[in-house]
């Protein structure tokens, strides 16, 4: 069929008249939209009066691919759709992914959720066929790496595999889940049967990415997560959404200024931003207006700021930021060693940029020059600085 947004999802399943269903869906991304996308899909194929028989959800942290193919393949008891999902899947980790699957697992820990979080790590294990034995602290940071498992900052592994150990959870058998899932998909399911899948990440280089789109549906939930102006402005169209369904459901209004402030607090973190948004509905009560005040007296600061607000601080010369975002990023438990290095690189790089202006090559500088002028003077001018040899620390 082919991958659609999560914005038009909606209007696929409004617009799909008499057409049925395809046997597989695909739903990925960021967790709130993940989630609202598959309560609509599931809404859609099958009502909840008829969920307690033909509706069977499966934990993706424990996942089975030969006992999910199964269940999907297998005839209802009641005539009608047959829907088998798969939730939270990890199908397309792969090795890798350790360190997105360390940060989940590390993630779910700090959120309680120590099922979940044993999810992860146990999926991590499997992929590079480790024993309980193998994550033992004399061999873990061999087998995870430095940035997890430094001094008292992998004591939440510590919890997770103990939790593990008590619940008698195994580590999964390493295999091809992709390549089995995919010869299944192929192969097709029985008629009304369908399977849904979701999962935070997907390899659209996998075969199986390309059979579930072309057989089925996949739903882009996805959010770019990094710092380029495109991606800021994605991250605020979803926020903005959000904000005005939950406020219009709330019967309150928020002005740009109280919304930046909110922001300021928590980042593109959408379950924060949401939740923050609805004790903010109950703080006002019958009042209609949300005011900056009301977000600084309710809420507090969890906004995770990247390394690269301080290393711009440092450049700009504001010592009130720099110590600002060096707090907030100790705070976050990022290694110190990874703050003094980014420090040492931005150091280096004004070194650089010095010696270029200060160079005979560097006669043509001139500050906030148009782009086209620095594009086509400074630029040249800077390669032939770094031929001299110069550009060199």
């Amino acid at each position: 069929m082919s991958v659609i947004s999560h914005k038009e999802f909606d209007t696929y399943l409004q617009d799909r008249g008499n057409d049925p269903f395809l046997p597989v869906y695909l739903i990925y991304g960021e967790d709130l939209l993940t989630k609202a996308a598959f309560d609509a899909l599931l809404n859609a194929l099958i009502p909840v009066s008829e969920r307690s028989i033909n509706y069977e959800p499966l934990d993706g942290t424990q996942e089975n691919i030969h006992e999910v193919i199964g269940r999907v393949n297998t005839f209802s008891l009641l005539p009608g759709t047959k829907v088998i999902a798969l939730r939270e899947s990890k199908i397309f980790y792969a090795r890798q992914d350790k360190n997105q699957m360390l940060d989940n697992a590390k993630k779910a820990f700090e959120d309680d959720n120590l099922k979940k979080a044993a999810g992860h790590l146990l999926a991590l294990m499997g992929i590079f066929n480790l024993s309980f034995e193998d994550m033992d602290k004399s061999t873990r940071e061999k087998n995870l790496g430095a940035s997890h498992t430094s001094g008292t900052d992998d004591i939440w592994l510590d919890e997770i595999i103990t939790y593990c150990r008590q619940h008698d959870l195994a580590v999964p058998i390493a295999r091809d889940d992709c390549r089995i899932l995919q010869l299944a998909v192929e192969k097709g399911f029985p008629q009304n049967n369908h399977l849904i899948i979701t999962t935070d990440t997907v390899d659209k280089r996998r075969g199986l990415f390309k059979t579930l789109s072309n057989k089925g549906v996949v739903v882009d939930c996805s959010v770019p997560k990094g710092a380029r102006r495109a991606d800021q402005i994605a991250q605020e169209s979803v926020l903005v959404e959000k904000m005005n369904s939950i406020l219009t459901e709330g019967g309150k209004t928020m002005d740009q200024a109280t919304y930046l402030t909110l922001y300021e607090m928590t980042g593109f973190d959408l379950r924060t931003f949401c939740h923050n948004l609805d004790k903010l509905i109950s703080w006002v009560g019958d009042r209609v207006e949300i005011t900056i005040k009301d977000v600084e007296s309710v809420l507090q600061r969890t906004k995770r700021d990247p390394i690269y607000e301080l290393t711009n601080a440092l450049a700009d010369r504001s010592t009130d930021s720099a110590l600002f975002f060096l707090n907030s990023i100790l705070s976050s438990n990022i290694h110190p060693l990874q703050v003094l290095t980014a420090l040492v690189n931005q150091v280096r790089k004004l070194l650089l940029a010095k010696g270029f202006v200060n160079s005979p090559q560097g006669k043509d500088w001139q500050r906030a020059c148009p782009y086209s002028y620095f594009q086509k003077q400074i630029i040249p001018a800077i390669v032939d600085y770094d031929r001299t040899g110069h550009c060199r620390l």
